[in-house]
Formats: C-alpha cells, structure tokens, sequence
C-alpha cells in the first residue's frame, strides 16, 4: 500500500491517551495517534508519519463533533502551549484523566477512584513564565506555542494564571514597550528583554515579579525605576535577572532585588494545621496551592504514618511534604539535588519550628550510595521522568513497610511500579489520582505501597 504521509485522511476518534494523545482509528484498521479531539469524533488529518503498525497526525477538520464539546473560554486555544483541555467540561476531563490512569495501571489489581478535583478550575495557577518576543517588529509577550521553540502566543488573556499574575503582565509589558528595547531574538541571540517569571502566595497575597534581560552594559538598576513605582502598590518582591547565555531556559547569571522582600511566603493547611513556606525566585513549589494541599491531605491518608515511623522524603524540593508530616512522624530525612532548594527547605523547617527533620543536597541516585539507614516509611516524588534503576534497587534494598510513590506521569510511574513489584515484596493497596492542572491533561498520581510479610 502507498504511503500516506503527507496526505488528508478520514480517522474517528477512540480515546484519549496520556499525555494528551487521541487514539483514532483509520479506514484500513490501522492506529493513528493525533490531537484536540474528543472519543466518536470524526475528522479530517494531515498524515505527517506513516509506519507499518501507526501513523501520527496533524488534526485539519472535525467532521462529526462530540455532544461533549464545548466552546474554549480562551481564544488562543489550540495554538497556545500552555492549555490543552478547554474543548470539554471539567467534569469530562476528570473523567478522561482517570481512565487514563486506570488504563496504564491495568496491571494493578485494585479499584482506582475518581480523580480528586481541584478545588479552583480557573486561574489556579500561582506560577508563570512568559517570554517577551517580536510580532511584526513591535515588542509583545506570551506563551511559547503549541510544540515550537520560536513562535508565541500573545497574553493576556490566560484564564490559567492567577489574576494578579495577569495584572502585572500588563503594566511590564507596557512598561518594556516604552523603552523601545528590543525583544531577545533566540535565533540571532540579540535583544534586551527575554523572559517575565511570576508567582503567587495564593493564600498570603504576596507577588513576586521577575524581569529577566540579556546583559547590556549600559542599563543599571535605575533603568525600572518607574515600573517598580507602578508594581509596588501590589507587588511584594520585584526582581532583575541578567541573562546573556544562549539557553532559552531562564538561567541567572546576576539577579539584583529592586524592590520588596527578598521571598514571598505561602500557607498550606494538611491535617487540620497549617504551614508556613518561604518561596524564593527559582525554588520549587508545587503551581497550584489549593490542589497541592488535597495532594499532600491524600499522601497523609493514605500512609497513615505512626509517631514512631522514621521518613525519608526523597526528590523533596523545598521541603512541603516533609514538613507537612513532621507531626506525625519521629525523624524526617529529605533528600534534593539543588542545593538551592534545600536552603529553602532548612529555611521552611526552621520558620514552621520544626526539629526533626534533617535535609541533604544530593542527587538520590549518588546519596542512596553512601546511606544506609533503615526507614520506615519513604515517599519519593521524582521527575516526569520516573525513578532510576539504583534508586528503586536501594529503596528495596531499605525494605521499608510503606512507600507512596507521588508521580506527574503516569507512564513513567507504570514502568517503575512493574519494577518495584517484579519480586512480589510489596503490593500495590491504594492508587489516588488527583488534579493539580486543570485545563490540560496532565494528572498527579500518589499510590500507597505495602510490603508484603511472607
């Protein structure tokens, strides 16, 4: 049969498989994997792979649509990055987000519960990263699009980012407009502004706002002065990072305080108490805080840890998890390769008084080498891209009677769950997936790992 690459082709959609992928079925039974539509559609696709057993497209035209769907609240939908699921309704994506966890973890012999909403739908997120870039020569700001390095998305709108977020977009963005500076042009590796970091104590108030620039010799700190002016009415922190490598990631060679409060803090209430965090520029914190504090309720559930459990807490990040089960535990061990991190994880301890917990700055594949001790209970929260081989080897090597493995992607958590359970040491008792991002089809995981008593 000729190649189809290239070509327009009828498909009908079957379901939605992680991350985001729809699983469409072609005329002659072949598996074509395409994007933005929902199960029963029917549509038009431009064929851009064609193997022997699947095809990849881009979608062109619905034909039949789904009674579930719906019309996007924002209009750079579908070009954007930063939204992937506005076509259905929240409860929709609840489903869908679940069958695809219960779908990945097939293997697992329990019944998986609906996905744990999120308390806040819209403008939920207390973090954002956008890029300044040039459209027609004139300054702007936004999203990277949809699978592109080079092109954006103008904001505002973004009914993702908390509303202040937005507020201070606005009056940078007329701000760098005014200069008459140029936009940093990644491909020519020229221009002045380059990227605008926010974030948001949602529970405090706070507004952290960073301005990141190439270096230019001649621009001092007085350069913002009447932006600070304009941002301090509602702003805590406000920030400039100088920038001049060729990465697009915002990395920081020098960062000067213009203004405010060196961090901006964050509450958290888990098991009744709550919990003070101090957030600095680039430290992580979870991007949804009232989804974060059902995510961190649920690791509490499901451990049901005891006051004589030693924890250990590994990939902690600033310390939240940790922390937040300090009262329920004898001894905490936290263990994150950013040194920066644990800082902020020393500090978080310190200003919630608590005394016992101990944090180190290692990466967990070299800090399971050098460690020995025994834990009761271990939580680990590793990357999207899952646990490596001498982590899962040393987590069974610890034997501890309790793990809850807390994962961004279930693929990944898949695969190393198959691994952990190969020997039939532990079993798998709870699986709870709960929505920290709404609007997209990104889901959070925690499952509860029991070892088994032979």
């Amino acid at each position: 049969m000729a190649s189809l690459k290239h070509k327009i082709i009828k498909v009908r959609a079957e379901k939605i498989v992680f991350p985001g992928n729809v699983l469409c079925r072609c005329e002659d039974g072949i598996t074509l994997f395409t994007e933005g539509l929902l199960p029963g559609e029917q549509a038009e696709v431009f064929v851009t792979k064609d193997k022997k057993t699947f095809r990849q497209a881009k979608l062109e035209k619905i034909l039949i649509s789904s009674p579930l769907r719906i019309q996007p609240k924002c209009s750079a939908f579908g070009k954007c990055g930063g939204c992937s699921f506005q076509h259905t309704d929240y409860e929709n994506q609840i489903k869908f987000k679940t069958d695809c966890v219960k779908e990945l973890l097939n293997f697992v012999d329990i019944e998986i519960p609906k996905t744990k909403q999120s308390p806040v739908i819209w403008n939920y997120r207390n973090k954002m990263e956008f890029s300044f870039y040039s459209s027609a020569d004139v300054l702007s700001l936004g999203l990277h699009c949809k699978g592109s390095f080079y092109k954006y998305s103008e904001i505002p709108p973004c009914f993702i980012a908390d509303e202040d977020i937005m507020k201070a977009c606005e009056t940078v963005k007329d701000f760098a407009v005014k200069t008459g500076l140029k936009a940093y042009n990644n491909k020519a590796h020229e221009g002045f502004f380059r990227h605008l970091v926010l974030r948001k104590g949602v529970n405090t108030g706070g507004l952290l706002i960073n301005i990141v620039t190439n270096k230019q010799e001649n621009i001092n700190k007085n350069f913002f002065d009447s932006l600070v002016e304009k941002l301090s009415s509602f702003c805590s922190s406000i920030y400039w990072t100088e920038n001049s490598k060729f990465s697009d990631a915002v990395n920081a060679e020098k960062t000067t305080l213009l203004f405010g409060n060196k961090n901006i803090s964050e509450t958290l209430t888990v098991a009744d108490r709550s919990f003070n965090f101090s957030v600095a520029p680039f430290s992580f914190f979870q991007t949804n805080t009232k989804a974060a504090e059902v995510l961190y309720n649920t690791v509490i559930d499901l451990l049901q840890p005891d006051k004589q459990d030693v924890l250990l807490d590994m990939y902690c990040g600033t310390g939240a998890i940790g922390i937040c089960l300090s009262p329920h535990v004898k001894s905490v061990i936290g263990v994150e390769q950013s040194e920066e991190s644990i800082e902020s994880a020393k500090h978080n301890a310190k200003i919630n008084n608590v005394d016992n917990i101990e944090f180190f700055a290692q990466p967990a594949e070299k800090w399971v080498k050098q460690n020995n001790k025994k834990f009761d209970i271990i939580i680990i929260d590793p990357p999207r891209a899952g646990l490596m081989q001498p982590v899962i080897e040393h987590i069974l090597f610890l034997n501890p009677k309790k793990i809850v493995y807390v994962s961004c992607n279930p693929s990944t958590l898949a695969r190393d769950l198959k691994i952990i359970m190969q020997d039939k040491k532990y079993k798998v008792q709870k699986v709870c997936p709960v929505d920290m991002f709404p609007q997209t089809y990104h889901i959070e995981t925690a499952v509860l790992l029991e070892r088994v008593l032979f």
